[in-house]
């Protein structure tokens, strides 16, 4: 793990955007397709508004989630609707999105439906991924029965995650599938994500708080890019 530290969020969005770009032209250049991973909540608003704008082929990007709750597309709660406000928008309009809303009818059916859209990806090149204060990242809460098959089956692409303390069902990418990523970034912005990050990194104990996987993974090293403000 390597921590970036900026004094705020213009500076951290103005470096994270230039390293993205060049991460994602670097893999157009060299396999014709770039593969990015992003997280919702309000943190990456900013970042996504500038992202848009970058100069990229963004046409040959695939951009899908970390996370979505299991609400409908168009819902204020959906990371596809801040994805869509945010980030397909300027230049990157153009880039290919992978839904992870399905129509089907039964929850089988619909966590099937995504893994069928998601299992033919190769390795990413980015994932970014968020941490709340409970340290869960993604929807890889702690707090849910599904969380050991979370960060421990590495069959599993996508699952169901129902969390105890947060509302809605999720569905989450799993710890491995995450891992599956040429980069690995946290993006955290605020003193109180600090001090979960240093109460993350003080213990090994995974399934208290998951982004622990992540940042303790031997063969990751996760790029934190943290602004006081």
């Amino acid at each position: 793990m390597q921590l970036n530290h900026f004094n705020d969020s213009d500076l951290l969005n103005e470096q994270f955007v230039k390293d993205m770009t060049t991460i994602l032209g670097e893999a157009i250049a060299e396999r014709g397709q770039a593969y990015l991973v992003v997280s919702g909540g309000s943190t990456p608003k900013t970042l996504f508004q500038r992202l848009a704008k970058a100069d990229l082929d963004w046409q040959k990007v695939t951009i899908t989630l970390a996370d979505e709750r299991c609400v409908a597309p168009t819902d204020p709660d959906s990371n596809e609707t801040l994805v869509r406000h945010y980030l397909l928008k300027h230049q990157a309009a153009n880039a290919r999105f992978i839904s992870l809303h399905s129509n089907k009818t039964t929850e089988a059916e619909r966590l099937l439906d995504i893994e069928e859209r998601l299992k033919a990806l190769p390795v990413f090149d980015i994932v970014i991924l968020g941490m709340g204060e409970d340290g869960h990242t993604a929807s890889l809460f702690p707090c849910s029965e599904q969380i050991d098959a979370g960060l421990h089956d590495e069959r599993l692409i996508v699952l169901n995650i129902v969390p105890k303390t947060a509302p809605y069902p999720r569905i989450s990418l799993s710890k491995n599938r995450l891992l599956k990523s040429r980069h690995v970034y946290l993006h955290l912005v605020g003193e109180k994500k600090l001090a979960v990050l240093n109460l993350a990194l003080a213990s090994d104990e995974a399934t208290a708080m998951p982004i622990r996987a992540f940042l303790q993974h031997p063969g990751t090293d996760v790029q934190v890019m943290f602004a006081a403000q």
